[in-house]
């Protein structure tokens, strides 16, 4: 049986005028049903049941409700309160996940780096390492093409914290969407390094290249999503497409969904930014959220399918390094008293003044973190003021920013950038010395 015949066999019972049927990308389908209940839920739970399907796993977030089963492929379905909307997937990509925590060696401290990319050319970029309890390693994103030695930078980070004579472990790498500033450095490493760490799982949940609304997401970005997903499909790492609701665990990390771009359809996405993958993370008693670069839509869709029991946490990582994308509302309820920024100082203080969800997070918050100041670490469970800020290590190159994106700035305001980066310990290049 197919994936679409499978997805009409399942979806029988419901009655359904309007039959709303989504490529999910990788092979998987939706079908999205309004005007549903709790009821509508639990008839397609027993219509998996008699086609065969065993419960996978079932996990409620407030009042909404998901059930995975698992067969031939895996079925997801969830109901939404808020929306009254019933969502049921069939997706023949996804790998089993970890639904407890596993067994492991405790052997170390767990802890949270925001890791400083290299802003010598570009200002963006996304790069988060967790550390497990039992010294493996999860990274969230990785960075731009533009950052082209972050990749080398990654894996010594990641040797430099692992004993001598063992391989480095990457429990689980995941990637919030398919815009180079998150992925590209990932295809890097794996070219360079794959070979030499073991990569356990990947997880993503990736908008189809087709989707109607492409035509807004630019060429240039489009050939480095075809390049992510041909190196993800082609390096042999299993792969779990995550959907909304599910719940799994890297060693001591706990993860749960709150939105993918599935929630997102029918409406549009032309803003590809709302393809973004937004988790919550449990680990040793602090929550951190993780909204990728989720817009104005997934935004819309969080906040009213959330309250703060949900999108309260202690640490939040702020959505589109801090341009435009989670509402001043998702920060009011996340009530985070860390902030993190991945995004240089130049482009924090230009979007401060126009950002009201900005100043909303900051004014909640004890702290806040920039990324392109210094790696910092944040050890596990996280106590306000405990953070580590590492030496920076990168600086603007002035004249290629200029060439490439046509910023330029005044001399006087370079000259204080650059006395507040050797200030964080950072170190001039040579002609910088000679000059």
């Amino acid at each position: 049986m197919d994936t679409k015949e499978l997805l009409g066999r399942v979806c029988g019972s419901i009655n359904d005028n309007e039959v709303c049927i989504y490529n999910c990308g990788d092979g998987a389908y939706m079908r999205l049903i309004k005007n549903t209940s709790k009821s509508d839920f639990l008839k397609i739970c027993g219509e998996c049941e008699r086609l065969g399907y065993t419960l996978f796993q079932r996990n409620d977030i407030e009042e909404n409700l998901h059930a995975s089963y698992r067969g031939d492929m895996l079925i997801h379905t969830y109901f939404c309160q808020a929306e009254k909307i019933l969502r049921v997937i069939c997706d023949p990509y996804s790998v089993e996940f970890e639904r407890e925590e596993p067994k492991y060696e405790r052997r170390c401290g767990s802890a949270l780096w925001q890791f400083e990319n290299d802003h010598s050319y570009i200002d963006c970029g996304m790069c988060y390492i967790l550390r497990c309890a039992d010294n493996s390693f999860f990274i969230i994103d990785g960075g731009h093409f533009l950052q082209p030695n972050d990749h080398k930078r990654i894996y010594r980070f990641l040797r430099e914290r692992t004993p001598d004579g063992e391989r480095t472990v990457i429990a689980g790498w995941f990637f919030s969407h398919a815009h180079d500033d998150h992925v590209s450095q990932f295809v890097d490493f794996i070219r360079e390094y794959g070979s030499a760490v073991n990569i356990e799982k990947l997880y993503y949940n990736d908008a189809p290249i087709d989707h109607r609304d492409n035509m807004s997401w630019g060429e240039a970005n489009k050939k480095y999503i075809r390049r992510f997903e041909e190196c993800a499909r082609s390096c042999g790492i299993p792969t779990v497409k995550l959907h909304t609701g599910q719940r799994f665990f890297v060693r001591n990390l706990r993860f749960d969904v709150l939105c993918t771009q599935e929630d997102v359809w029918p409406k549009s996405l032309e803003n590809f930014n709302n393809t973004s993958c937004a988790l919550a993370l449990e680990a040793d008693g602090t929550r951190i959220i993780f909204p990728g670069d989720a817009a104005d839509v997934e935004s819309d869709i969080m906040t009213a399918r959330y309250t703060a029991k949900t999108l309260g946490c202690d640490i939040m990582q702020q959505s589109h390094h801090g341009h435009s994308g989670t509402s001043p509302e998702f920060y009011q309820m996340a009530n985070a008293r860390t902030v993190m920024f991945p995004i240089t100082k130049i482009k924090f203080d230009e979007e401060y003044p126009k950002q009201e969800a900005n100043r909303v997070a900051c004014s909640i918050a004890e702290e806040y973190f920039i990324a392109s100041d210094g790696t910092v670490e944040f050890p596990l469970p996280y106590k306000v003021g405990s953070a580590k800020i590492y030496p920076d290590e990168t600086f603007e190159n002035f004249a290629a920013i200029k060439m490439l994106w046509g910023y330029d700035y005044p001399d006087e305001y370079k000259k204080q950038l650059f006395e507040e980066f050797l200030r964080r310990g950072g170190l001039p290049a040579l002609d910088e010395i000679e000059a």
